[in-house]
């Protein structure tokens, strides 16, 4: 999509720009204000989420993420901050929110996941196996 535009449009980067990497970049994941960010999320009402929602998708869900710092520093190395993509060769990417849910194995869609711990669930497992309660315990 970008490399459409591109062609149709011609570049929109500065020609005295330097677009060059530093071969070591420092990053600093914590300094956002994600605290702030998801008070004023969880200080809004159901109308005004699903507005944002309306208007934004699933981005807001993005709070509730805790981030793979060993993938950050993986995919810092295709950024290119001028056109703000993933670049892959001659390849531009802009991951969508479906993507992102798929790089950090969860769900947008469910931000409520909770797992109880003391939950037993013999009973429900040995009647897919086909096995008395009973039978389950004693093994």
């Amino acid at each position: 999509m970008s490399e459409d535009i591109q062609r149709r449009e011609g570049d929109c980067q500065v020609a005295s720009l330097n677009s060059n990497l530093p071969q070591i970049v420092c990053m600093d994941c914590r300094r956002n204000r994600k605290d702030e960010l998801k008070g004023i999320w969880q200080s809004w009402d159901k109308a005004k989420k699903t507005h944002f929602w309306e208007k934004y998708g699933d981005v807001a869900q993005l709070l509730f993420v805790k981030p793979d710092d060993a993938m950050l520093k993986a995919m810092v190395h295709f950024w290119d901050p001028t056109y703000r993509c993933f670049t892959f060769n001659e390849v531009d990417m802009v991951p969508t929110i479906d993507e992102y849910s798929t790089l950090l194995y969860y769900d947008f869609r469910d931000p409520l996941k909770i797992l109880e711990a003391k939950r037993r669930f013999l009973g429900t497992l040995s009647q897919f196996d086909g096995i008395t309660c009973r039978y389950s315990e004693s093994q």
